[in-house]
């Protein structure tokens, strides 16, 4: 090993040894092909780091001409059954999605529908959808692997479960197969090697580059992880290819967190340190690939009521109970635009009796006017509900199917705006300005306070009805939902929109806002907050305050 890669193996165990869990990890230098690593030979539950070899497993099959990428499957309600994962779960039985884009979505949010499906699709091929991949795995050099589920009912397991049953890997197998994919990108002996060519490996790194939770790529600044989660109850894992600013890999990396406390002495759920980590982890290889300064990471804290207005004064929000900071401020809707909305078809519904069982078609000229969401990056028409589109723009923040409802209503004459403005008669404070041109899930367009937030999450409450409902299915929530107790199914009960948190690039110059109604043990509680134009570390300052809100109670 060079020195110079003994010092990011230096740096990285600096990293993990502040932390009281297991960390196995291992990092491969794509260009001299020399590694770094710490227990990488462990055997551990895979949970969705193995949807990267089931993908290669796939796509091997697409090159030998057994499946096609544009064969059509459909999903049937009978695959949801136990599926915690993905936004599929939430739409409606029927819709019809390419193998291309079911792979993509098993990618993307990682959804157990499609990956079931992929499975599924297989299986047809060889006979044995699980004997193909295991038969895959030992043949591209990961020997610690092993299938044996088509996905894990996390929803069942306890915190002491055994992997027994389960799919295993290691970090060493993850980092490996990775490699190996930047190598094939590259290499046309090297992708035959794997199965595939150079552009099935190319698509494959694509299908890893839009990942919707990053956590290795989460701050970066100039280069990008292709990457890969995996969630357990007790392990976290993250595995990615660092790609440079021409977008050519650097390094593959694999990093899983085992035994994670559920919470730590100062009150943090464990799974936000272990998030915390990853960003950590991520920072510390851009630096030494690419040359850039590492950034520090900003921790969630619980902070005691008597500081909210010293350690979160920087934001503007109001909580159910009177806790306020300036929350009678204007500022843009900035990620609750989607609420309003929401709240106003909800209202059209009395005196439109069927509206939500329109059928809609989210085309490609959609996509091409979507900042956000993970239908943009699938192709062709997809069909779908009216319901289902607002599950999709509540739920992911999804540009795309946001366009497909404004352009719904539009062709049935309807005036959303004006409609929107009548549902907001009552707040002095709030106004609709408009419907988005190109979409990052919002659909309105305006300006609001965290007070008249607040009202409008307590009638949501009250009202008991679609937008609750909605608002119950958000995928991987973000903003002030980020730090809460739990995760998955385990997460402590909750409402809220999809949050801009993880959006970079886009409408920066609006701030950030968001909003929460939480369970908490004594009764639900509202918290609306925004974050000003140039705040730093939103997603951290918004699950602080979520975070000490709920424990207050």
């Amino acid at each position: 090993m060079s020195d110079t890669l003994n010092a990011l193996g230096n740096s990285l165990h600096e990293i993990t040894e502040e932390y009281p869990f297991a960390v196995h990890w291992q990092v491969r230098d794509i260009a001299t092909g020399q590694a770094v690593g710490e227990s990488e030979r462990e055997v551990l539950a895979a949970f969705s780091t193995r949807k990267v070899s089931v993908l290669l497993a796939c796509l091997a099959l697409v090159q030998a001409g057994r499946l096609s990428l544009d064969d059509p499957h459909v999903i049937d309600d009978p695959l949801k059954d136990g599926v915690q994962a993905g936004i599929m779960r939430h739409l409606s039985g029927g819709i019809e999605l390419s193998l291309r884009d079911h792979l993509a979505q098993m990618m993307i949010t990682s959804d157990n529908i499609c990956t079931q499906i992929v499975f599924h699709a297989i299986g047809e091929a060889t006979g044995d959808a699980l004997q193909w991949v295991n038969d895959y795995c030992p043949r591209i050099g990961m020997q610690d692997s092993l299938h044996r589920e088509i996905f894990p009912r996390s929803a069942e397991l306890d915190w002491s479960h055994s992997i027994d049953s389960m799919t295993v890997t290691s970090a060493h197998d993850q980092a490996l197969i990775l490699e190996r994919l930047a190598q094939g990108s590259q290499d046309a002996q090297q992708a035959v090697e794997l199965g595939l060519d150079t552009q099935l490996c190319a698509t494959a790194i694509a299908l890893l580059s839009n990942l919707m939770t990053p956590m290795l790529g989460a701050s970066l600044g100039w280069g990008h992880f292709a990457e890969k989660n995996g969630r357990g109850i007790r392990g976290l894992s993250q595995v990615g290819l660092l790609l440079d600013r021409d977008g050519q890999p650097v390094a593959s990396v694999a990093v899983f967190a085992e035994s994670i406390p559920v919470e730590f002495e100062d009150g943090v759920p464990g799974r936000v340190r272990a998030q915390e980590m990853f960003v950590e982890f991520g920072n510390a290889i851009e630096a030494f690939y690419l040359d850039t300064h590492r950034v520090e990471v900003l921790k969630r804290q619980l902070v005691e009521p008597d500081y909210w207005g010293q350690e979160f004064g920087e934001l503007l929000y109001a909580v159910e109970g009177g806790r306020a900071v300036l929350d009678d401020m204007v500022f843009t809707f900035s990620g609750v635009g989607k609420l309003f909305f929401a709240c106003t078809l909800a209202e059209l519904e009395h005196t439109n009796p069927g509206l939500f069982d329109h059928s809609i078609d989210i085309t490609d000229h959609h996509r091409s006017h979507a900042y956000t969401g993970s239908l943009r990056h699938l192709h062709g028409s997809l069909r779908v509900t009216v319901d289902d589109a607002m599950h999709l723009m509540i739920g992911s923040g999804d540009g795309a199917a946001t366009m497909a409802l404004l352009e719904h209503f539009t062709a049935l004459g309807i005036d959303l705006v004006e409609h929107g403005r009548r549902y907001i008669a009552h707040l002095n404070n709030t106004t609709i300005t408009g419907v988005e041109e190109r979409s990052s899930g919002e659909g309105f367009t305006g300006t609001t306070t965290a007070a008249e937030l607040l009202t409008v999450l307590r009638q949501v409450f009250a009202d008991d009805g679609r937008v609750k409902q909605w608002m119950a299915a958000v995928f991987e929530p973000d903003g002030l939902a980020n730090a809460l107790p739990g995760y998955g199914p385990h997460t402590v009960k909750h409402w809220t929109v999809s949050g801009w948190g993880r959006v970079r690039d886009y409408h920066e110059y609006q701030g950030r806002t968001s909003v929460l109604i939480v369970d908490c043990p004594h009764g639900p509680i509202g918290i609306a907050a925004h974050a000003p134009i140039g705040t730093q570390d939103v997603s951290a300052k918004f699950g602080s305050l979520g975070l000490a809100a709920y424990l207050k109670d």
